[in-house]
């Protein structure tokens, strides 16, 4: 954190406060569940649930369900998906860039490699989920495309970006089934190469500025996108990169963004969910 910054030390103080409540959630669902089957171990919860114990108790299994829906909306939370992506925003933007990089690319993938195994745990009472997975993608798709157009600076652009690609990650998870987690896993690593490239382009601006610096003794900005103009003129080649990279995260054919998202929604469409399918088609064409 910078010391110095009150938009740093703003941000901290939202993420411990946020923090601290989701993990409060988490523990009373986790407790939940081990007051329910006397176990957390993913492998023994899926045996456990295998078995038809739950239709004879109802408040039984209202107490479990209670517990299984504290523990996912944790996941949602830590992964930024609508409307749990709250802290996200103002916490990234307020870190620092390294910060921002690490802590918004890498812990996804983990995330969401616990996500699946999640799910396949929980298996018998998906059902009940599904549904409000794919409601909540469409609607992180949404509010990441939408607020991500009414941004000035450059860096809540690409966190609003990555916000509106969690909701497809998210989507594809309430198919629960091999090939929405394999479709889940393709987009997750087409995800992970984007974003490094994208904060890379972000990093080398950063030194591009700081030569114009230099030079010409006097402060610029790189919060803004208005920055951004005109830059073809001094690097075309990074200018022309950077185009091409956010035109795959926009899913435009043929780059691998477009390919990665083609999956999700044949998935979807596989699956019986065409409405939804063509809801999330219709949000991203906004960004074409």
């Amino acid at each position: 954190m910078l010391y110095n910054s009150s938009f740093s030390t703003e941000a901290g103080l939202k993420y411990f406060i946020s923090g601290s409540f989701i993990s409060g959630i988490f523990l009373f669902g986790a407790s939940l569940i081990y007051g329910c089957l006397g176990t957390l171990n993913l492998n023994s919860i899926s045996l456990l649930l295998s078995f038809p114990f739950l239709d004879i108790n109802k408040e039984f299994s209202l107490i479990l369900l209670t517990g299984i829906v504290m523990v996912t909306t944790t996941l949602l939370f830590k992964v930024a998906c609508a409307p749990f992506h709250f802290w996200s925003p103002d916490v990234y933007e307020g870190s620092p860039l390294v910060s921002t990089i690490i802590f918004s690319v890498i812990p996804k993938v983990s995330l969401f490699f616990f996500f699946i195994r999640w799910i396949s745990a929980i298996n018998i009472l998906f059902l009940e989920l599904n549904n409000a997975l794919l409601f909540l993608g469409i609607f992180s798709t949404f509010v990441g495309t939408f607020f991500a157009l009414n941004q000035i600076r450059l860096k809540k652009l690409i966190i609003y970006s990555s916000i509106a690609q969690v909701g497809f990650l998210v989507s594809g998870l309430s198919v629960n089934n091999l090939g929405g987690f394999s479709a889940v896993y393709f987009f997750l690593i087409i995800y992970t190469l984007t974003s490094i490239l994208i904060w890379g382009h972000f990093t080398l601006f950063y030194a591009f500025q700081d030569r114009i610096n230099l030079f010409y003794s006097k402060e610029s900005t790189v919060l803004f996108i208005s920055s951004l103009s005109n830059f073809f003129k001094n690097n075309s080649l990074w200018a022309l990169s950077f185009i091409i990279i956010f035109f795959s995260v926009a899913g435009i054919p043929p780059l691998t963004g477009f390919l990665s998202k083609i999956l999700i929604l044949y998935e979807l469409v596989d699956y019986d969910k065409i409405i939804g399918a063509i809801a999330l088609i219709i949000i991203s064409s906004v960004l074409q």
